[in-house]
């Protein structure tokens, strides 16, 4: 796959998955409303995994959705990489802050937080939509046309690029912010670099779990 055409591909994935989310403007009741929405990351993320595997297998791109078998010790590796790269993300703050705060080594352990059906969602359902899509169609492919340096590079930067808060432009309710694109590129690029090591999605998706679940909890 070349540059473009993965640059129109994530774009692409992008507005698809800005208007599955606008399905909760539907309701128009206010306070059904306000009920969906203590779920409606939970709703979104299934409509959209759902629809990601539809389109694999209709224009035949199954093999996408393979979850390979793969070496055990990627496993422990993955999960290991996931929680400790939320403590790395203090160093990553200082350099994007360019300040030291205590801020950023504050951690406040609460495992209240996994009740939420949302943060459930963000922890075992988003992981897998994001790095089938990612690594195991958009870095493979580009694998196939460079080399694995250039490719992940290529993958973690499109990877970053959805996790700007375009809707900032258009609400005041956003702040435009590239903070958590900064994070994102560099949780892709080990992301992608379990995927070229491993020959599976299985020790990227562990990954982006714990790191996921590390986050909301601490």
């Amino acid at each position: 796959m070349k540059l473009h055409k993965a640059i129109l591909l994530t774009i692409l994935y992008y507005i698809i998955l800005e208007l599955i989310g606008c399905w909760i403007l539907l309701i128009p009741d206010e306070m059904e409303y306000l009920e969906l929405f203590k779920i409606s990351r939970l709703i979104t993320s299934m409509i959209t995994i759902t629809f990601l595997v539809l389109i694999f297998k209709s224009f035949k791109q199954s093999d996408s959705l393979k979850f390979n078998k793969t070496d055990p010790k990627y496993y422990l590796i993955s999960a290991m990489l996931g929680i400790g790269f939320v403590f790395f993300q203090s160093i990553l703050n200082i350099i994007y802050h360019q300040e030291i705060s205590s801020e950023f080594f504050d951690f406040n352990f609460n495992i209240k937080r996994l009740t939420s059906l949302n943060v459930i969602a963000s922890i075992l359902i988003v992981p897998i939509m994001e790095e089938l899509f990612f690594r195991n169609y958009l870095l493979r492919r580009l694998l196939e046309k460079y080399g694995p340096i250039v490719a992940i590079i290529i993958s973690s930067f499109l990877f970053a690029f959805i996790h700007i808060p375009f809707g900032a432009l258009f609400s005041e309710m956003y702040d435009l912010s590239f903070h958590h694109a900064y994070i994102t590129l560099f949780g892709g690029a080990i992301s992608g670099i379990l995927y070229y090591k491993s020959k599976s999605i299985n020790p990227s998706i562990i990954f982006h779990m714990f790191w996921n679940l590390t986050i909301y909890v601490l």
